[in-house]
């Protein structure tokens, strides 16, 4: 924490007002801008240090031995700027963790992070994706990529395009398997694995994860979800 509060110092002053970018915004702006690129933009290292903030490139290079505690410092950062709604500073700061540590599966979590603020489901899906190659056993990369599936789900249902509907199901229910072999307290992923196994009509898991539901006592069935119970697997 006080490394975060360093760097935070050693960080150029952002703007005051946080800069909210629709997707054809942001591709526009990044036309010009491989700052606002994931990765630079790709670009050759050349590029990328003559565009990098000098003083982020300074502090980074000074702590080469703690790359991952920059990079993921960086990506906390540009987390607190995207929950503001910041598209720029936010971009920043992850591409700026991505230079300090390349591999590091969390900046690809926040790239994900970023398209999905910006409802891009490919996008997001394309940079989750990438962070899962990076670490197989990351479970929170598994479950935000669950999450956008789910969201994809819900239009696809509400376009009546079922089929699409119900793979977008069995993907987000696959990963959040996954990820439950590794964070099964979890509140929220219990619930997640009830609502697609109530969908799925698979009576005996979603009455199982609906009493883990119920004796974790974090949240509250929905009716929806505890009526098509009901109706459909009677016990």
């Amino acid at each position: 924490m006080r490394f975060l509060y360093a760097l935070l110092f050693l960080l150029p002053s952002l703007p005051g007002a946080a800069q909210l970018l629709s997707f054809d915004e942001w591709y526009e702006r990044s036309i010009n801008d491989i700052y606002l690129k994931p990765r630079f933009g790709d670009r050759g290292p050349a590029e990328v240090n003559n565009t990098i903030d000098q003083d982020v490139f300074v502090a980074i290079m000074n702590n080469r031995n703690r790359q991952r505690a920059v990079s993921d410092s960086l990506v906390k950062l540009g987390m607190e700027r995207l929950k503001k709604n910041d598209h720029v500073a936010s971009m920043h700061r992850f591409n700026e963790a991505w230079f300090a540590m390349p591999i590091n599966p969390e900046v690809h979590r926040a790239f994900g992070a970023y398209f999905r603020s910006m409802k891009r489901p490919l996008e997001a899906h394309d940079h989750y994706q990438k962070g899962i190659a990076l670490d197989s056993t990351n479970a929170p990369l598994m479950v935000e990529e669950a999450d956008v599936y789910m969201e994809q789900r819900y239009h696809m249902q509400q376009e009546g395009r079922d089929k699409k509907a119900e793979e977008f199901l069995q993907n987000a229910l696959a990963l959040y398997q996954r990820a439950y072999r590794r964070m099964g307290n979890d509140p929220e992923l219990t619930y997640s694995l009830f609502e697609c196994h109530v969908l799925n009509l698979n009576c005996p898991k979603a009455w199982e994860f609906h009493d883990k539901v119920v004796a974790m006592n974090a949240r509250t069935v929905e009716d929806m979800y505890l009526n098509r119970l009901k109706a459909y697997c009677v016990r």
